[in-house]
């Protein structure tokens, strides 16, 4: 376990060395920032809406991921991805469940912020949307099922691997939820959207 935890603290640092670098490259501007200021506590809004509600803060919320993911596709990753740093950080006053640096780190940080890479394949069409969706999804999901293994494995039932455990747990919460929020993603006239706010094509 203690590889594991060294090993996710050296791609921690990796991660937010490549996202500062992201952020000098393309500056947010004063627009940029209200709307990531406003899609952030519109997640942060949304979260304490629980349709489900699992032990150790899991569950399935009012489709809190969808604000981060629409900011992605609108504004670029940098813009996403700041946006789900805010509202990752925002977690921790409704209370997020924390009991390691790292466990931190891959729940209310990484998990969030992986939203923003929603516009990895472009938002200029319908497909590239949803893989990209799926994409920041499976990454958002990834990071809670590793977080589950290292720091939650105590909790999975009597006789259960602890990969299965983390996996159903967290499919069954955020991959559920994410999920939905892919399918809501696909049918919001995104284009219309962009063209009455004035919005460019981007996926940087």
């Amino acid at each position: 376990m203690i590889n594991m935890v060294i090993f996710i603290g050296i791609i921690s640092v990796i991660i937010f060395a490549l996202y500062f670098r992201d952020l000098k490259r393309n500056p947010l501007t004063t627009k940029k920032m209200i709307v990531i200021a406003m899609m952030s506590g519109l997640s942060f809004m949304l979260g304490l809406i629980q349709f489900v509600k699992y032990p150790q803060g899991g569950g399935i919320t009012l489709f809190s991921m969808l604000p981060i993911m629409v900011l992605s596709l609108l504004y670029g990753r940098t813009a996403g991805v700041t946006g789900g740093l805010i509202w990752g950080l925002l977690s921790l006053l409704n209370g997020a469940y924390v009991i390691h640096p790292i466990q931190f780190f891959l729940d209310c940080l990484f998990g969030p912020m992986a939203l923003g890479f929603t516009c990895i394949f472009g938002s200029d069409k319908k497909y590239k949307i949803i893989l990209g969706s799926l994409f920041a999804v499976t990454l958002s999901v990834f990071s809670y099922f590793v977080s589950g293994v290292v720091f939650f494995a105590q909790f999975a039932p009597e006789g259960m691997n602890p990969y299965l455990y983390s996996f159903l747990y967290n499919f069954t919460s955020a991959g559920v939820e994410g999920i939905l929020c892919t399918v809501l993603i696909s049918i919001i006239p995104l284009k219309r959207f962009k063209k009455e706010v004035s919005i460019k094509d981007t996926a940087a």
